[in-house]
């Protein structure tokens, strides 16, 4: 008896030294108590700072971590990490829940060359409704390990979350890509919030938002960037704290903003309040200085397009609202500093602008009806050149795909043709050329196009094309590492295609209306 003690002892001080040893923490998960509801208020964020630093001044060892559920209100299901360890090191985390998939990911950008003896961390993404073991593993700067700490909690699933009632695995033998999925405006106006999925369609949680959706998530400089109201914007830090609020004074978001990194602003669609027509403005806010200003105002650079379009029958646009909704901008891109190319729904067109800080010029347009013919506009437009196709109509998310091997002029645009053949405020426009096109109910596919643009030889062709589930309205479609994804609003699908369009992985979502955006980010811009 006593010969197996000491054996265990030995065993005890070569694999469980000071540091080197697992840990299943034994630290409650506690909960701060808000005195208000509204995440992006002063007072919710500085009520979490406070209760963070009283909890932090107690002895919180590795042993001994402090944990605290969603301080900041921002992420639902994570759980924020304080403790101090005797030498430095860095992170990595795994977390796992049966029938979720396994997530794991490196810590506030630790590294061997990036270690640290106070470790602040939130820990994002654990599965909602679900029991979920989350496992924390210490290195120091020689790639050593030295210390495992495990707990388990099981996140409360919000009822706003939409299930997910389908998963569907296509015939790609392609593996699905590592990521999350971010679901934007979901139904609409009754739930606007972001909702987190993992690669089994398992929740992750969500970002509440107030009175409007955000259309995507930015990362500026390590922060996050996204829009939680009408006319607001939010910048939260790795930690999920809102650490800026932006207003934006006279205008209101629709559908896209982007980051331009060169000028350091952000470009949004937005609607000029003063205005009579809406959905026609961009518009750049400085992130530090909070400073907007009108860049591009179309009613005025396409003037000859803009006098051809009428009210809607019953004299009101779609959010109810009088005024005109003629061109309903719906995504933008930059193409070239100071160039930027965006998507119009209403003239189911392309429209490339240069020098968008100074003085404002149409470059070129990609439509292939007769809207242009006659018009000052027709002198703009590309050439279409190669096999002959059905021109996108209704199309969503614009994006812009540089190549190194191409020569100077030439890249490639890519987007969402939903191939929907409608224009309420253009009722004498043929449609006569987009044979197929469906309507707002009923259509036979949309379809993920890839254009070859020559700016030189003024012309664009169509190099890729494959069909996705059909969606009249909203939508979209985004490269991530080798794979296409896609979300068709009006289908209640979303998913994941392999680089030759063939179906990897579709997700069908419980829904009364549809989703405006399905994307896909990396577990590390957490």
């Amino acid at each position: 008896m006593k010969q197996k003690k000491l054996l265990v002892s030995m065993f005890l001080l070569l694999f469980c030294g000071t540091l080197v040893c697992a840990t299943k923490s034994q630290a409650k998960i506690l909960t701060i108590k808000h005195s208000t509801k509204n995440v992006y208020t002063t007072k919710y964020q500085r009520e979490a700072t406070s209760y963070l630093t009283k909890w932090k001044k107690g002895k919180r060892t590795l042993d001994a971590p402090l944990l605290v559920k969603n301080p900041y209100g921002t992420l639902s299901t994570s759980i924020y990490f304080y403790a101090v360890s005797t030498e430095p090191l860095y992170a990595k985390y795994t977390i796992t829940a049966k029938g979720a998939e396994t997530i794991s990911g490196t810590l506030a950008g630790g590294s061997e060359a990036n270690v640290r003896l106070t470790h602040e961390y939130l820990i994002p993404g654990l599965a909602a409704g679900r029991k979920n073991t989350v496992e924390i593993n210490f290195y120091n700067a020689a790639n050593e390990w030295k210390k495992t700490v495990r707990f388990s909690t099981t996140p409360k699933k919000e009822k706003a979350i939409p299930k997910i009632k389908k998963v569907k695995n296509g015939k790609s033998k392609t593996a699905v890509s590592l990521g999350f999925y971010a679901m934007f405006g979901h139904d609409k106006s009754d739930a606007t919030n972001i909702y987190y999925y993992d690669n089994n369609g398992v929740s992750r949680g969500l970002t509440p938002l107030n009175g409007y959706r955000t259309d995507r998530i930015l990362t500026v400089d390590g922060n996050w960037i996204f829009s939680y109201d009408i006319d607001k914007l939010a910048v939260m830090n790795r930690l999920g704290h809102i650490v800026r609020q932006i207003s934006l004074k006279g205008y209101e978001l629709h559908h896209d903003f982007m980051y331009d990194a060169a000028h350091k602003k952000l470009l949004c669609l937005v609607n000029d309040k003063k205005k009579k027509t809406i959905e026609d403005v961009v518009i750049s806010v400085d992130i530090k200085t909070k400073k907007t200003k009108k860049l591009v105002d179309f009613a005025k650079l396409m003037s000859a397009s803009r006098k051809k379009h009428v009210q809607r029958k019953g004299g009101k646009n779609t959010y109810g609202g009088t005024e005109l909704d003629w061109l309903h901008l719906n995504s933008l891109d930059l193409i070239n500093d100071g160039e930027l190319i965006v998507s119009s729904r209403e003239e189911s067109s392309l429209v490339k602008v240069s020098n968008i800080y100074k003085k404002p010029k149409i470059k070129y347009i990609i439509h292939s009806g007769s809207l242009y013919k006659k018009t000052s506009l027709a002198k703009y437009l590309l050439k279409r050149t190669g096999v002959k196709f059905v021109g996108h109509a209704g199309q969503h998310t614009i994006t812009v795909e540089k190549d190194d091997t191409l020569p100077n002029g030439q890249y490639y645009l890519y987007l969402y043709n939903n191939n929907f053949g409608s224009a309420k405020t253009l009722p004498k426009f043929s449609w006569k050329s987009y044979k197929g096109v469906g309507s707002y109910k009923k259509g036979k596919a949309s379809y993920y196009y890839k254009y070859l643009v020559d700016e030189k030889k003024k012309t664009y062709r169509l190099v890729k094309k494959f069909a996705v589930p059909y969606s009249s309205v909203v939508s979209s479609v985004q490269h991530f590492d080798e794979n296409i994804t896609f979300s068709s609003g009006m289908n209640h699908t979303y998913g994941e295609y392999d680089k030759n369009g063939k179906m990897i992985r579709t997700f069908t979502y419980q829904s009364k209306r549809y989703a405006y955006r399905v994307m896909k980010y990396k577990y590390d811009i957490f």
